[in-house]
């Protein structure tokens, strides 16, 4: 049986190897599992590491399968926790984040590992190894907390829930779930283990829990990971209560300090939730001594009576006997202090029912939250934190007065509106007034100043270095109360005339700071004096009787005083968060006064204008407020005056246009920003756009309005265009950058070119029209009544760089080029290149062009070919367009130069006459083409005729079909290239016109030619010479003199060649070069005897007679042979 299962696992662990399916994989590894782990245990060992090598599987789903296997493999044998320790933190690592989350959720290996190595008694160097890999496992999970990913976030909660469930002890009190009733502790823990110190993983559990609460009390968290925290510390504190104490002060400090990130619903869900863990905590024995607080929490959260005392767990009646004794002391000392206290609400609230949610007094709170809470104070000091010092020192000082305070600072930071959030979140505060709420506002406000760092408690704690919260960088900015404190009094209401009025209404707020907290006697007797005088009989108060004119001086000088004392108290205003009124109170007295206040806020904002930019905005919009009439102090029927708004705007936008730095781009968001852009704004920007170092920002704030700005989008983009055609180079190609980018847009797509269309049309006018020549574009460099070039470029740049991205705009083109001068069309042909070259060979608009060519557009279709085939060959499509065209309706041979390499050699021999003659840059550019000089090394050339084969055919073109002089000039062309006409071409031309009949008339010319530039080919030429006189080149003049030419220059090495000649031929070359004979003679005088008689006695006679009249044997014919006698004589 063993045996089968055994081939069956290698079977499957095969099959599992072999790319497939991964689903299919998968179960072929979960039945290697069952195998293994179910029905023959002992062949882990021997399979293990066959499966373990699927860790590194590229299947994310493979891994996942081997995480479940090592799982149930550590449950089934602990000791294989040594051996796949690696691979577990290797899957830590994972880059899968489900991988991660799988090895954290599934393998709870510090369970199996605390157990197994709670009981081994054998430590080596294998299980130490072990355990420091699992130790740095445990610090990377715990790392987790502040990894980017809700998920491991949730997964890491969970395993330290788990940590610090295994890193402490179970008490008597300890509720935990039957199924984790087998789960290790430290109670299992022996004293003296070798490795695991019960001291040291206590301290280490108090830790992770500490960590725990204070990730659930951060500001960032997700609803997702608070209720994952929320959960796992309920559970801690059900199952160790000795957590009880800071698990529920830190649900205190949570339902005060919910993150600022949650939205309206999941604030609504996470107060559910703490709810429902409170309730779940309030059952348990352990919370006995926190029940004032848990239930002062529940009735806040809207939990009503009747569920609270459901939930209230059965305290045995010893342990009730035990606290009444204790509470019997403890209530002694305090008794006065409570009557007093009582006395002071008992007033307001003597009939305190609360209905709906709420709580009666004559319930839960007055028979048992005074008494547990004394007896919580009293009987467990060791354990007081800081929260319940502060809470307990800040007890007496919420008197009436220092309360009216709280609240008076606080109105300031207070929203216009209430918030959404607020209102569907709040519950009824119940039982206010009473002992038990004012103990439980101590115990919020003792939270929420211990986080931020202040209160008795966190002094203390400090200096005994027993508590070390975590200040956190928002805490300042967060934390309203954190702010308020931080505020005296005389900060927000200074002493003035006013002081004397607020006395006389709260008199328990005379002057009074936090820190001088007032007795609760005083603040009786402040309450009972009130109704005395209210009930006084005042005189009236008359105002003419209390004030005295004031000169207009006088005033005038106050006014400035009073405001620039405003200007300057920045610092305290946003110290004390009343900035934005402090904002608003200035904007509303610049937008109200005359010219004087405009110029010092105007002073005050341009003097640090990055920072204070925000007040120069706030002004505009006061600005436009009042210019539409919006308020209500001003006269409804008024009507609408933007003056004062436009001279703000304007003047603030010339003050940024001046400024030297723009890279704050403040310019821009003024004018993006604005509410209403006038007239004479765009006049400013303009003026802007113009500034050639500005220009660049300037098109982006028009893109920006055009984008922004819908009802005046015509407008804006009307002005970006108009700068398409400015003179200035740099504004032209900013504002063409601009449109460009807008014509990608589908709905600027037809404005952009109908406006590019309008100026190109220009053209055909006698002069330019007065669009280029606008009150901001006088200049006088352009002629405004006739045609120059500058002002045609003018026109052209905008409609060239759209034909790129519209390929259909080149027709319009090609219809305006045939009706303008012949100046319009040499500037529309110098500026062609680069839209030509952005269009590209296949465009198929420029097929179309050039199949139904324009009458007059011929020189524009041409120029455009050439363009394209500069420097990359022409396509098939283009050569079939141009071939039909140049046969069927415009046979002008230019047509053919773009497209040459694309014709086939035939149509280019029949077209070189024709070609030849055009005028010498053009046959250039022709010879250029076919020989391939203007190719880029990144294209390959290959043209449909050789060097040498163009050369033969330039020889052969008769004098009928084209002057001798012009192919002379064609021949000389192609030999100066002398990189394609090398010695080897040459050769080759020469050895094939020497073949023909009749000799061309150029050979000798070409012959010469190709000995100036290669003295090396002289035997070459000898031999060509002396096949010359084979096919009797007397017979055609050009080539007979061509012949005695070279003699000439090829001497002596010709002389042997002249010795073969015929007397009456060699007769003629004396007489046509007498210095041949001189030379001859030497030459026979340096041959030997033998030699010189091989030589015919005619010869010897020519040679030697000296005489002139001698009448030659053979007339010389200046007319070639028939083909039929070429071989006579």
């Amino acid at each position: 049986m063993s045996e089968n299962i055994q081939e069956t696992i290698v079977e499957l662990i095969n099959q599992a190897s072999l790319y497939g399916k991964d689903s299919v994989r998968v179960q072929h590894l979960r039945h290697v599992q069952e195998l293994i782990l179910r029905k023959d245990p002992s062949l882990l060992d021997n399979f293990l590491e066959e499966v373990l090598g699927f860790q590194t599987d590229k299947s994310p789903e493979v891994r996942k399968t081997i995480i479940s296997f090592i799982e149930e493999a550590c449950q089934h044998d602990p000791e294989v926790i040594v051996k796949v320790i690696d691979s577990l933190r290797l899957l830590l690592y994972d880059d899968n984040v489900l991988v991660q989350k799988r090895l954290i959720v599934k393998v709870t290996v510090s369970k199996e590992l605390n157990e197994w190595l709670s009981k081994s008694r054998l430590v080596d160097e294998n299980v130490r190894s072990m355990w420091e890999s699992m130790v740095n496992m445990k610090i990377h999970i715990i790392a987790m907390l502040d990894s980017d990913n809700d998920g491991l976030r949730t997964v890491a909660i969970k395993f330290i829930e788990m940590l610090a469930l295994v890193l402490s002890r179970r008490t008597q009190d300890s509720i935990v779930p039957t199924s984790n009733e087998q789960d290790f502790s430290l109670n299992l823990l022996q004293d003296d283990h070798r490795i695991l110190r019960r001291n040291k993983l206590e301290q280490e559990g108090k830790d992770v829990m500490e960590k725990l609460l204070e990730f659930t009390l951060s500001q960032h968290l997700s609803s997702v990971n608070l209720i994952a925290a929320m959960g796992g510390i309920a559970n801690i504190a059900r199952q160790r209560p000795d957590y009880m104490s800071r698990v529920v002060q830190t649900f205190e400090a949570l339902q005060v300090n919910l993150p600022p990130t949650l939205v309206d619903s999941q604030v609504s869900s996470v107060r559910k939730i703490i709810k429902l863990k409170l309730l779940s905590l309030l059952k348990h024995p352990a919370s006995y001594d926190f029940q004032p607080q848990i239930t002062t929490l529940l009735t806040d959260l809207g939990a009503t009576q009747a569920e609270v005392l459901k939930h209230l767990p059965k305290v045995p009646a010893e342990s009730k006997r035990k606290i009444t004794l204790s509470n019997s002391e403890t209530n002694t000392k305090k008794s006065k202090m409570t009557t007093d206290d009582s006395s002071i609400f008992d007033k307001d609230d003597s009939n305190s029912s609360i209905t709906g949610k709420g709580i009666s007094t004559t319930g839960v709170h007055s028979s048992m939250m005074s008494s547990t809470s004394t007896s919580s104070s009293s009987s467990h000091p060791q354990h007081q934190t800081a929260i319940d010092i502060t809470a307990a020192d800040l007890v007496g000082k919420l008197s009436i007065g220092n309360v009216v305070d709280l609240v008076l600072v606080s109105m300031f930071l207070l929203p216009e509106k209430m918030p959404a959030s607020f209102q569907a979140t709040y519950t009824p505060i119940a039982a206010a007034g009473t002992p038990a709420q004012i103990e439980h506002l101590a115990r919020l406000l003792g939270a929420q100043l211990t986080a931020a760092g202040h209160g008795k408690g966190y002094e203390l704690m400090k200096s005994q270095q027993q508590v070390k919260p975590k200040i956190e960088d928002d805490m300042e900015e967060g934390n309203p109360i954190a702010s308020i404190m931080g505020v005296g009094r005389d900060d927000l209401f200074p002493s003035s005339s006013t002081d004397i009025d607020n006395k006389s209404i709260l008199p328990s707020t005379s002057g009074n700071e936090l820190n001088e907290i007032p007795s609760t006697s005083a603040g009786i007797t402040t309450i009972s004096t009130i109704p005395s005088i209210q009930q006084k009989k005042m005189k009236p108060f008359k105002l003419a009787d209390a004030i005295k004119p004031i000169e207009y001086d006088e005033m005038q000088r106050m006014s400035t005083d009073s405001f620039y004392r405003i200007l300057h108290a920045e610092d305290v205003c946003e110290t004390a968060g009343v900035g934005h009124v402090r904002k608003k109170t200035m904007t509303s007295l610049v937008c109200l006064s005359e010219r004087s206040f405009r110029d010092i806020y105007e002073d005050y904002i341009f003097a640090d204008v990055r920072k204070r930019h925000d007040l120069a905005f706030a002004w505009l919009y006061q600005e436009f407020v009042y210019a539409n009439g919006y308020l209500s102090i001003l006269d409804p029927n008024k009507r609408k005056d933007f003056t004062k708004y436009d001279d703000t705007l304007c003047r603030l936008l010339e003050y940024l246009q001046e400024k030297p730095d723009q890279r704050d781009g403040l310019f821009s968001r003024l004018l993006t920003t604005a509410p209403l852009i006038t007239d004479n704004a765009l006049l400013v920007l303009k003026r802007y756009c113009q500034d050639e170092t500005r220009s660049y920002l300037g098109m982006n704030t028009l893109r920006d309005l055009v984008f922004r700005r819908i009802n005046m989008r015509e407008k804006f983009l009307d002005i970006l265009l108009d700068f398409t055609h400015n003179e200035n180079i740099s504004v032209r190609n900013n504002a063409i950058r601009i449109a460009k980018n807008l014509h990608e847009k589908e709905e600027f797509k037809q404005s952009i070119e109908r406006h590019a269309l309008k100026f190109l049309k220009h053209l055909t006018a006698p002069q330019p029209p007065e669009a280029l020549f606008g009150e901001d574009k006088k200049s006088s460099t352009i002629p405004s009544d006739t045609w120059t070039e500058d002002s045609i470029r003018l026109c052209l740049p905008l409609y060239l760089s759209l034909m790129p991205s519209n390929h259909h705009l080149i027709q319009p083109l090609a219809t305006i080029y045939t009706a303008v001068n012949g100046d319009i069309k040499r500037v529309i042909l110098r500026v062609l290149e680069i839209p030509v070259r952005g269009m590209g060979m296949g465009s198929p608009e420029i097929l179309k062009l050039v199949e139904n060519c324009p009458k007059g557009a011929e020189t524009l279709i041409t120029r455009i070919i050439h363009i394209l085939t500069e420097q990359t060959p022409p396509s098939r499509d283009l050569v079939e367009k141009v071939r039909d065209l140049y046969h069927k309706r415009v046979s002008d041979v230019r047509f053919l130069i773009p497209v040459l390499t694309g014709l086939e050699k035939r149509e280019i021999i029949n077209a070189l006459p024709k070609l030849i003659k055009l005028s010498p840059p053009v046959v250039k550019e022709v010879f250029n083409r076919l020989l391939g000089l203007n190719a880029s090394s990144e294209t390959s050339h290959a043209s449909p005729i050789l060097p040498s084969e163009l050369l033969i055919a330039l020889h052969q073109i008769s004098s009928e079909e084209c002057e001798l002089k012009t192919t002379m000039n064609a021949t000389t062309l192609c030999l100066n290239e002398r990189s394609i006409y090398t010695h080897d071409v040459l050769a080759v031309v020469i050895q094939q016109l020497v073949d023909v009949n009749p000799i061309p008339v150029l050979f000798m010319r070409t012959v010469l030619q190709a000995l100036s530039f290669y003295p090396k080919m002289v035997g070459f030429v000898m031999n060509i010479l002396q096949r010359l006189i084979t096919k009797q080149a007397w017979k055609q003049a050009r080539i007979w003199e061509g012949f005695i030419k070279c003699c000439q220059k090829t001497r002596p090495h010709s002389f042997p060649l002249l010795l073969q000649l015929p007397p009456a031929q060699l007769k003629h070359v004396f007489q046509t070069a007498p210095e041949l004979r001189d030379g001859l003679i030497r030459h026979l005088r340096s041959m030997s005897i033998a030699q010189r008689s091989l030589i015919p006695s005619s010869i010897l006679t020519v040679i030697e007679d000296n005489s002139e009249n001698v009448a030659p044997e053979i007339r010389i014919q200046t007319v070639p042979l028939p083909p039929s006698s070429s071989h006579e004589q």
